[in-house]
């Protein structure tokens, strides 16, 4: 059975449903595409921006906000289950074949051990997760990619991307990548079957990052 985490960004959430939705409806338990057992790392979304906002004005210390993320995490994970009849688990242990959805904070608690900092955000936690899991590591967004001169580059190396500064992902998560010797695919969710296709390993429109060079 090939794991696969999904880590699916808090900026779809008009369109985070369609992705959960073609995601079961091709890797759901009993279906014919029966080999595949993933899992959704919710995002923050605009509940992870309500701590940072908050944290701004009120000057709530990064360990308060980090735990304040992570919760905003599975609010939007909640957001999502009700919508969605999707299975969900608060731990990585003995994952079953199928889709399930991630509550995340119970767990990170348990094993805390990423940096509390607003550059470790549900980018990073999610590719920590994969790493965990020994699974591939999908990143969902709500563009087509990295970009450079606004063409989207299909294939980057960790470095290249730090080399760009700021980009759709978190500060941290290609450092991640490089330390772990991981690889990521960064694909749109407006588009579910690149989420399919990237599941399944296919030619997808998207950006390629390697870290395992």
């Amino acid at each position: 059975m090939e794991r696969v985490v999904v880590k699916l960004g808090g900026s779809l959430m008009a369109d985070a449903s369609a992705v959960v939705r073609s995601l079961s409806a091709n890797f759901g338990k009993d279906k014919v595409r029966d080999g595949f057992s993933i899992l959704i790392v919710p995002g923050g979304g605009p509940f992870a921006d309500g701590v940072r906002a908050a944290s701004d004005k009120y000057g709530i210390s990064e360990d308060a906000a980090h735990w304040m993320a992570i919760l905003a995490m599975e609010q939007y994970a909640y957001y999502i289950l009700d919508r969605n009849d999707l299975p969900y688990t608060d731990s990585i242990e003995a994952l079953p074949k199928g889709v399930t959805m991630l509550l995340p904070y119970r767990m990170l608690r348990e094993v805390d051990k990423l940096p509390h900092s607003w550059d470790v955000t549900s980018d990073t936690i999610a590719a920590w997760i994969a790493w965990k899991l020994g699974a591939r590591f999908i990143k969902v967004t709500d563009v087509d990619g990295v970009y450079a001169e606004d063409v989207v580059q299909t294939w980057m190396t960790a470095d290249e991307v730090l080399s760009m500064g700021s980009t759709c992902m978190d500060n941290t998560l290609p450092r991640f990548l490089k330390k772990y010797r991981m690889d990521c695919i960064i694909v749109n969710g407006k588009h579910p079957e690149r989420v399919v296709d990237a599941v399944l390993g296919n030619d997808v429109v998207g950006t390629h990052i390697k870290g395992n060079i």
